[in-house]
């Protein structure tokens, strides 16, 4: 038996972060950091906002059972 304890930080709020998003350039909340290839070879790490990142999302396709 062990004893559970959970993490320190899973009650605190996160605090939002603004900055530049990679793919439309404007000054937005921060979803998550990226890796775009633009051209052959040619990568780019950078923050993407959230609304460029859903609308790159991949769309789920239930199937019928």
């Amino acid at each position: 038996m062990s004893w559970f304890k959970p993490h320190a930080t899973l009650n605190t709020a996160h605090e939002t972060v603004v900055d530049r998003c990679i793919n439309c350039g404007h000054h937005q909340e921060i979803k998550t950091t990226i890796t775009m290839e633009f051209g052959e070879g040619n990568y780019n790490t950078g923050p993407i906002c959230k609304p460029c990142y859903n609308s790159y999302r991949p769309v789920r396709q239930v199937q019928a059972g």
